[in-house]
């Protein structure tokens, strides 16, 4: 097995060659920048099977450097993939750099589809490892873009979701119920998805009334019957209703029993569960205030 750190230093002399007067004449200036990467590339594997992640992630970024210098810009896009892949685990901030260098490479070849995949994986990054919000809502934003650019309604619709989720988290409902609207209005007419209406339904009412806009939520509680028109006969609507007159009423346990009842026929998720809490925290301050 060959030595990572002997291909390493294989590499490193390979770049600083200077090029001889015959190879610049003949066009071949570029070689050793391809040699330096083949090398880099090799010890990148061998850090890899020893499943040291941040030393390949680091060959792996040499070898895209040299493969830019040599003017090999698709070649560099996917070795700098390979350093993201190989950060991941013990460097998320690097990784993060690494693909966001290898995304722009795609969008400047009009890869759009394949930049939006790893624009969702970007936002899984910053979303889950760095814990970076704004940037996670922005790789969600131009995933969808980019997807709905391509005729992929399916996974727009899903970086969509995924971005207005976690704008609600941050507390900028208006924007994330404008988002899921989006979602609906793509969705409408589809039969494949036209299941899922009835949960976008219930994630544009609960932001409303997280951001304390009554009219809004109820006026879209109105909508909404017109978009499908069983909405009605589900548990969702009934919570809806139950959740958007027990904030009218500034009744807490009125909201807390009408969410235990709902929750035994169907188990909320957290992101549910923060609005609400959310929601029931607004009315109690209320209430606190009358006292």
């Amino acid at each position: 097995m060959s030595d990572p750190e002997s291909l390493m230093k294989q590499g490193e002399k390979k770049l600083n060659t200077k090029p001889g007067f015959f190879g610049g004449l003949l066009g071949s200036s570029g070689a050793h920048y391809e040699d330096a990467a083949d090398f880099f590339t090799q010890a990148a594997n061998q850090y890899k099977l020893r499943k040291q992640g941040k030393n390949a992630g680091q060959a792996f970024e040499k070898a895209a450097q040299a493969q830019i210098k040599a003017d090999y810009k698709d070649e560099a896009a996917n070795t700098l993939v390979d350093a993201f892949k190989a950060y991941r685990q013990e460097d998320p901030a690097s990784a993060a750099r690494c693909l966001e260098q290898a995304i722009d490479f795609f969008t400047a070849r009009g890869q759009f589809r394949r930049a939006a995949n790893f624009k969702m994986d970007l936002g899984g990054l910053y979303e889950e490892e760095l814990m970076d919000l704004p940037k996670a809502v922005q790789s969600y934003q131009d995933a969808g873009d980019w997807f709905e650019s391509d005729s992929a309604q399916a996974l727009s619709n899903k970086a969509f979701l995924k971005c207005a989720d976690l704008t609600a988290l941050e507390g900028n409902y208006s924007a994330a119920a404008a988002t899921y609207k989006k979602v609906v209005a793509a969705s409408a007419s589809n039969n494949l998805s036209r299941w899922s209406l009835k949960d976008y339904f219930v994630k544009v009412v609960l932001c409303y009334l997280a951001g304390d806009d009554r009219v809004a939520a109820m006026n879209y509680l109105q909508e909404a019957q017109g978009i499908d028109q069983s909405f009605t006969t589900t548990k969702e609507y009934k919570l809806l209703q139950d959740v958007t007159e027990a904030v009218n009423d500034g009744d807490s346990e009125k909201l807390a029993n009408s969410v235990f009842e709902f929750d035994q026929f169907s188990k909320l998720d957290k992101w549910k569960t923060t609005m609400l809490l959310k929601i029931k925290t607004s009315i109690t301050e209320a209430e606190d205030d009358l006292l």
